[in-house]
């Protein structure tokens, strides 16, 4: 169950400069450094990469509709532990979830909106170009030259109407990464809560 390919700190920190480079330019897909992982069937390796870049021993996460072996997966990878979805800094999803699944998540606080959860949703494909079948996604805000136009298939456009809702009282609200496998390649998109982000179906 653990990984021996994983180096905990020579691909932590690549992957978790990638992330931040993702926050700090929202718009821009960036390629995680491929690594041999098994995770459970159904949860992703870029989802995987991720949670080894952001999980510790200090943090909870949450994962929805998932095996339930890959809770024990991800806390022995990461020592970080699962929680109810109230409680939890992450929550993992697919992109097509129902929209009920952000029922309860935790949008922080006033004193402390960094508190609130970070949302991982995995997407069949991520792209710069136009797909097919997929949305069509326009984000403007901090990080942002002008707007950022991406494209993603496997994305729920009723989940990002619950996340917009979810961030309409900024600073609260949960900032989010979507994840891709597409093409054998690792990759994250993040939408940060500051962004505002428009849609249109393909």
């Amino acid at each position: 169950m653990r990984e021996i390919a994983y180096d905990e700190v020579h691909h932590a920190q690549q992957h978790f400069r990638s992330l931040l480079n993702s926050v700090a330019y929202p718009g821009t897909i960036r390629d995680l450094q491929p690594v041999e992982v098994t995770p459970p069937p159904g949860l992703s390796r870029s989802s995987v990469l991720l949670a080894f870049a952001l999980l510790n021993a200090d943090v909870s996460f949450h994962l929805v509709d998932f095996e339930p072996d890959s809770a024990d997966y991800l806390t022995a990878n990461t020592r970080a532990s699962a929680a109810p979805i109230a409680e939890a800094a992450f929550v993992f999803a697919r992109g097509d979830s129902d929209p009920e699944l952000l029922e309860g998540i935790h949008c922080g606080s006033l004193p402390y909106p960094d508190t609130a959860a970070t949302l991982v949703l995995q997407v069949a494909q991520l792209s710069p170009s136009p797909l097919p079948g997929g949305l069509k996604l326009e984000l403007e805000g901090p990080g942002v030259k002008g707007m950022a136009t991406v494209f993603v298939r496997g994305l729920n456009a009723d989940l990002l109407l619950a996340v917009q809702a979810r961030n309409a009282e900024f600073p609260l609200g949960i900032d989010t990464f979507l994840t891709s496998d597409a093409g054998g390649r690792p990759s994250a998109l993040a939408i940060p809560r500051s962004v505002q982000a428009a849609w249109e179906q393909l």
